[in-house]
């Protein structure tokens, strides 16, 4: 049986997808973890192997060394997975799991159309004028970002095979970019076992908030700080995850509005925590409020869930049809606008409705029989 190479940054998914692997096919497997350290803050196998970009460009190319694998699976696909990618062999399969931030810029290249008012006037104010007017002219014409876009149709064109978030999302790539080659392929990441390993019989025991996933601009925090602010709290805590995301600078003017605006209650959650101490956190929360436009933060959403607090998305957040289509029950920003009582959460019925949805859906077998289809795939290469 040929081997399967493994392609990553230091992520907080990839020990899942390792587990599957390992399960299936145990030791034919190779995971390459592009750092510049070997103390990785976010992997805990001890399977992996990191490298510099050079080291692994090299590796990658050694022919002793490649001949082995039949398949190279990337985990996400970065400016720097890209320059691994650049540099395969031709003959080698090459297989993308997407995250989301690395396939949305072929479907706004600016992600300008995921931003929510507030959070697009703070981008527009950080920038140059030159830009502004740019970013400005290809709201209105937007053929800059498709330029944009097909230079990236360029760099995925090595790619064979395609597994984003949802079906739904290769689908808006293919209809916009119709010389996009790679077929799709059913395999994402789930928190699994993991979220109820850790949950035992417990549901969420308070009413603060949760307050999007990330520091990544597309939650659109500033957006979800107004409406939050429209609301009578009384010592409600409101909880914001900031331990990842890009701009970097976003990052420090949420921290500074959300203080400005909510005080004391304001909590900014900085730092990577392990699952178990989140879980902790997110179970003192009643209440999780999702802005993003774009599919994201399915992994919190899921826990949420699984939780029992009453979920708010975006309206236009892709998510939201995809989980009611799966019967859950869930909100969207609308009706958050709508609401005055914010003592009590979800009646305890619908908490157990969701959190047993989420249970068969995160199964470990359904996730197993995934993987078995892929390296059926692969092996028949």
């Amino acid at each position: 049986m040929a081997k399967i190479l493994h392609i990553s940054r230091d992520n907080k998914f990839l020990d899942f997808a390792i587990k599957c692997f390992e399960e299936v096919i145990p030791g034919e497997n190779v995971y390459l973890v592009l750092s510049e350290s070997s103390d990785l803050r976010f992997i805990s196998s001890e399977l992996v192997q990191t490298g510099t970009l050079d080291q692994i460009n090299e590796l990658v190319q050694n022919q002793a060394f490649i001949s082995k694998f039949k398949a190279a699976i990337f985990h996400g696909i970065s400016d720097t997975e890209e320059k691994v990618l650049e540099v395969l062999p031709e003959n080698l399969k090459v297989i993308w799991f997407g995250w989301g931030y690395d396939y949305y810029p072929l479907l706004d290249f600016f992600m300008l159309s995921f931003l929510g008012q507030k959070t697009k006037e703070f981008w527009y104010s950080t920038q140059p004028l030159i830009t502004r007017s740019k970013l400005k002219f290809h709201e209105i014409l937007p053929v800059w970002n498709y330029w944009k876009s097909r230079k990236k149709i360029k760099v995925f064109s090595r790619v064979d095979y395609f597994a984003p978030v949802l079906e739904y999302e290769y689908k808006r790539i293919k209809k916009m970019h119709p010389r996009f080659r790679a077929k799709y392929i059913d395999w994402n990441y789930e928190l699994g076992d993991s979220i109820f390993s850790n949950l035992g019989k417990d549901f969420v025991r308070g009413n603060n908030f949760l307050v999007g996933n990330s520091a990544a601009i597309t939650n659109n925090h500033l957006d979800l700080f107004e409406l939050i602010r429209e609301k009578s709290l009384d010592d409600q805590k409101i909880y914001v995850p900031l331990s990842y995301g890009f701009p970097k600078k976003y990052k420090s003017s949420i921290k500074v509005k959300g203080k400005e605006l909510f005080g004391e209650q304001f909590f900014p959650m900085e730092d990577f925590i392990p699952f178990g101490d989140y879980l902790d956190t997110m179970k003192t929360c009643g209440f999780a409020l999702i802005g993003s436009i774009r599919q994201q933060a399915l992994g919190n959403i899921y826990m949420c869930l699984a939780l029992g607090l009453k979920v708010y998305l975006h309206p236009k957040n892709p998510l939201l049809f995809e989980l009611r289509q799966m019967g859950f029950v869930l909100f969207d920003l609308e009706d958050f606008r709508l609401e005055t009582d914010f003592s009590n959460t979800l009646p305890r019925d619908i908490q157990i409705h969701n959190r047993e949805l989420m249970r068969r859906k995160s199964k470990k077998e359904n996730y197993l029989v995934k993987t078995q289809n892929l390296v059926k795939l692969i092996q028949a290469f």
